[in-house]
């Protein structure tokens, strides 16, 4: 994908990749040696052989897995779907990945992150401390079978974290338990923030496609490419893959929707709380690009070049972390217009859809009164400003907080995804699944930096996770019967969708296709059934602030 690097930049990219595939080789070879000497010496006996590691064939060479974190499911970790994009390569599409036929690959680990700057250690988001790394362009694989011949559904994993932060490794994305239920799970890394969004017009200038900044989009395009031509050997099926995720990761399946580049590399999509509609639509390359003069002259560079001589954590942490800075744009190349308009031309990559948000994505914040909160209607909502303020009053402070709260989880959550659902069921043919998550989890209290703002965080953003993936033991919190037999029947849920492009399946609550006439949604929660969704007075005031007839 975009032009090929010249041969001195191969050579030195193949030999930085070398290097750090026989540092890995060693680094496991002195692991085995150091357990046989413990074994050797210990009052057990004599040393054992280790067991047999699984080892799949791809197109760039052997790698060898682990055993993951559930039984009888393998692991393949840190398998690079792309040459490291640092030097030169920062801020260029993905180049292929250079081969390593004369060696096995040990890919029992999982990758660095790509660099960020990593949330609040107090935060109910943080993942960290994890190492990071520029060179960060990996994939991770579980499967429960390795027969070519399987054809297992494939799920692919894009994280969350506003285009600034995540990271596959995060131990709320493990793949092991829907492995399990047969499918097939990949987990992608994707440049992020500063060095995966940052357009400039010099950038632009030397793109054989004039564009700029949308690097981590067109690194997801790249691992679905791999996914394509691999998966095969790990017991996938190429020809049903499901791209999931949640967050910015739902973001990037809308405009994965929506991008020529991706026509054909997948055939249905999971979006949980993100589409890149109505408040949250991209911006035009201009104003990316003026985001990017403004980031150089800040680190007092003259030119493309210094950026790419600089190290890679001054520039993110020049950067910072805060939402909107660096994020897809539309650059004619890889967005071609705002999704919203492809999906109204029914240009869009017609796949059934299952999406949907949570009843309480945003958090209380306290600094809210009653005066911001009139000032933030008229900035965000301009003429409609009288109207919401009739449906989400502010008499008092703590009304306001209360009303700013409920209305921006809706504006920024609920009608993006309810926006989406409507434009693919006016001019797609696919259907489309739309549930509302409503189920409380149960967070130990006074832990975490947000029960500070909300102590209720009731059905919070990105709370339905552990719950779809089944994976509620990453969490040490009292979970309960009940939420286990909910995260069973929302994983089911999830892998039926994946295997046939429905949810429903043997034992499940009915849930119907969406339809614009009844505007009917899945309620997951203490209630699990079809609802009428409950914010259609608001929609239509959007509606008109956006000049969206769908």
């Amino acid at each position: 994908m975009g032009s090929k690097p010249n041969g001195r930049i191969h050579r030195l990219t193949q030999a930085m990749f070398n290097l750090r595939l026989n540092n890995r080789l060693l680094e496991r070879r002195m692991i085995f040696r150091l357990a046989a000497l413990a074994l050797a010496f210990s009052p057990y006996g004599a040393a054992a052989e280790p067991p047999g590691a699984p080892t799949v064939k791809t197109e760039a060479g052997l790698i060898e897995g682990t055993a993951a974190s559930k039984p009888g499911v393998s692991l393949f970790g840190s398998i690079p779907y792309a040459a490291p994009p640092v030097g030169p390569l920062r801020w260029r599409p993905p180049q292929a990945a250079p081969r390593w036929d004369d060696r096995t690959l040990a890919a029992d680990r999982l990758p660095p992150a790509c660099p960020q700057v990593p949330t609040h250690e107090d935060s109910i988001a943080y993942a960290f401390p994890h190492e990071q790394s520029e060179d960060c362009l990996y994939l991770n694989i579980w499967t429960g079978d390795l027969s070519s011949s399987a054809r297992r559904p494939v799920m692919v994993w894009l994280y969350g974290g506003g285009f600034m932060q995540g990271s596959s490794a995060a131990p709320a994305y493990d793949g092991a338990a829907l492995a399990q239920r047969g499918v097939v799970f990949v987990s992608v890394n994707y440049r992020i923030g500063a060095l995966g969004f940052m357009a400039h017009p010099e950038l632009s200038a030397e793109s054989a496609h004039k564009a700029s900044g949308n690097y981590g989009i067109l690194d997801q395009i790249a691992a679905l490419d791999w996914v394509r031509r691999n998966i095969a050997a790990f017991g996938g099926d190429p020809g049903n893959v499901t791209v999931i995720g949640q967050s910015a990761g739902s973001m990037s399946l809308n405009l994965l929707t929506a991008s020529p580049l991706a026509t054909g590399l997948f055939h249905k999509g999971i979006g949980e709380t993100g589409a890149v509609m109505g408040m949250l639509s991209s911006k035009p390359l201009r104003e990316a690009e003026a985001k990017g003069v403004a980031l150089a002259d800040k680190l007092g560079a003259r030119s493309i070049k210094e950026l790419r001589a600089m190290d890679a954590a001054t520039i993110v942490q020049a950067a910072g972390a805060a939402p909107g800075a660096f994020e897809p744009n539309i650059d004619g190349w890889v967005l071609p217009a705002s999704s919203a308009s492809i999906y109204r031309n029914a240009k869009q990559n017609d796949v059934p859809l299952l999406i949907g948000s949570n009843r309480d994505e945003n958090q209380t914040d306290p600094t809210v009164t009653a005066e911001s909160y009139f000032s933030m209607l008229t900035a965000f909502f301009g003429e409609q400003r009288d109207d919401l303020l009739e449906l989400y009053p502010a008499v008092s402070n703590d009304e306001a907080r209360a009303s700013s709260r409920r209305l921006f989880t809706i504006a920024m959550a609920q009608y993006p995804m309810n926006l989406w659902a409507r434009l693919q069921n006016s001019t797609g043919t696919a259907p489309v699944y739309v549930y509302r998550f409503t189920r409380p989890s149960p967070v130990p209290p006074n832990r975490y930096l947000e029960q500070r703002a909300t102590p209720d965080l009731g059905a919070w953003h990105g709370s339905e996770i552990v719950y779809a993936l089944d994976n509620l033991s990453v969490r040490d919190w009292p979970w309960q019967a009940a939420d286990r037999r909910f995260s069973d029947m929302m994983a089911s849920y999830w892998v039926n969708f994946a295997k046939t492009g429905d949810p429903n399946g043997a034992s499940l609550p009915t849930w119907p296709a969406f339809s614009s006439d009844t505007s009917m949604v899945m309620e997951l929660g203490e209630n699990i059934g079809p609802i009428r969704e409950p914010n259609l007075a608001t929609f239509k005031i959007l509606d008109r602030r956006y000049s969206i007839k769908p």
